[in-house]
């Protein structure tokens, strides 16, 4: 198989490659400095930048150059402190974590094999009836999202604003894969809640300090199913990449609960299939791409 991956240089993704890379799978890698691909894995490693739509698109069109894509899975990540403005004008969480990795979606569609495998990476956060500490989504409307500025339900603390940005952008991912799945019953679409996998740097924008305390003190305060380790996390977003179980997905949500990979319903909003719809279409309506 070719697999086209984000978010394989640290955490369950980079153990997710290694393992896909032993099994003999191709991999094409994205990301921001290719040389902290593993070497060893004998992956094509490029840049991308998803802070940078040109990035992104650049990315695209080598990818483009290469064999048909038989998986693609957008798996990096990003959270913050405080809410930021990326490069592209957008709240940067959102951008990156949804807007981007849609950008690369819509530009490598023509480029996937026939049966071929999407996986998005999404979160338990995104779901108001997990309780998690982490602020729930009010709404997916990306308009809002992209500008937190025009909300008029957002918090009010900076904790609150970045916890919601990160939980809506994985909403949002969730939702795209549904949606995906209406658009190309042909392929495979679906997305993965990993659990709570602590030492990952998804919080590395915050500082070594606070990315710590996160690792580990909110593991305290979870469900044990709800725990995960970059191992087993790591096995599973493989095992959708590859194993031939998981060929027929129709924007299933996968989630870890510990220690098991079982598929479950997202929340009520990710199941609102016009809310996927208009969400795809607004979110590339925001960047000015063809539907």
């Amino acid at each position: 198989m070719h697999i086209v991956m984000t978010g394989a240089t640290s955490g369950f993704g980079a153990d997710a490659a290694g393992r896909l890379a032993a099994a003999g799978h191709r991999l094409t890698i994205g990301a921001r400095r290719p040389e902290a691909v593993d070497a060893g894995w004998g992956a094509e490693a490029l840049a991308l930048d998803l802070d940078d739509f040109a990035s992104v698109d650049r990315f695209a069109g080598a990818v483009a150059k290469g064999p048909a894509i038989d998986a693609l899975v957008l798996n990096a990540g990003l959270q913050t402190s405080k809410l930021e403005t990326g490069a592209e004008g957008f709240e940067r969480t959102f951008a990156v974590n949804q807007l981007a990795h849609f950008r690369l979606l819509l530009r490598l569609l023509p480029y996937l094999a026939p049966g071929a495998r999407v996986i998005l990476t999404g979160s338990g956060t995104h779901d108001p009836e997990e309780k998690t500490m982490v602020t729930p989504p009010a709404h997916a409307k990306a308009e809002w999202l992209a500008y937190p500025d025009r909300d008029p339900t957002l918090p009010k603390k900076d904790q609150a604003q970045a916890f919601r940005a990160y939980s809506s952008s994985k909403l949002a991912n969730i939702m795209t894969a549904r949606e995906l799945a209406h658009r190309r019953p042909d392929l495979a679409a679906m997305s993965f809640d990993p659990g709570y996998v602590p030492w990952t740097g998804l919080a590395r924008s915050s500082g070594k300090i606070v990315s710590s305390l996160v690792s580990l003190i909110l593991p305290l305060t979870m469900k044990r199913d709800r725990k995960s380790t970059i191992a087993l996390s790591g096995e599973y977003l493989a095992a959708l990449a590859s194993d031939p179980a998981y060929a027929g997905a129709h924007g299933d949500y996968w989630s870890v609960r510990n220690p098991a990979l079982v598929r479950i319903e997202p929340s009520a909003l990710a199941r609102d299939d016009a809310a996927c719809a208009k969400l795809w279409e607004d979110c590339a309506g925001l960047m000015g791409l063809e539907r």
